[in-house]
């Protein structure tokens, strides 16, 4: 597995301490996470407009994507490798699910988003496919 100061060198992002702290936080967890979440949970603290920027250069250099879920917070999931175009531009052809119980949104990454027919003079720049139901752990209990 490639380790955090790899992955940044990769997406030629500067080796920050809030870089290291919030990409470890992301590789730690299999679900979005939003910006209040990530504020919780970093142990240094550091203000909300470098948390932003930071968040920011992730997402412009591929690290992240952005998914808008259906409570109008955004939510920020890693990249997979697979993800990415020659210029590390996330291709986001993948749905999300938003479980109704624990309220996590997880990328589904093998569930494409359908070919969809838009009308002459639109312009589509960006699609996203949120489901939502009860995730597999909350279907357990």
């Amino acid at each position: 597995m490639e380790s955090v100061l790899e992955k940044l060198n990769r997406f030629k992002l500067r080796n920050t301490e809030i870089r290291r702290e919030i990409l470890t936080l992301f590789l730690e967890t299999e679900y979005a996470l939003s910006h209040q979440y990530i504020e919780k949970k970093l142990s240094t603290k550091f203000d909300r407009v470098t948390l932003y920027r930071t968040l920011k250069s992730f997402e412009e250099n591929g690290l992240i994507h952005r998914i808008a879920n259906d409570t109008d917070t955004i939510e920020y999931a890693l990249c997979k490798d697979d993800c990415h175009e020659q210029n590390h531009k996330h291709n986001d052809n993948h749905a999300h699910f938003r479980c109704e119980k624990c309220l996590k949104t997880y990328c589904l990454e093998h569930v494409g988003i359908p070919d969809l027919h838009i009308p002459n003079g639109f312009k589509a720049q960006e699609f996203q496919l949120l489901v939502s139901g009860v995730c597999a752990k909350c279907n357990q209990v």
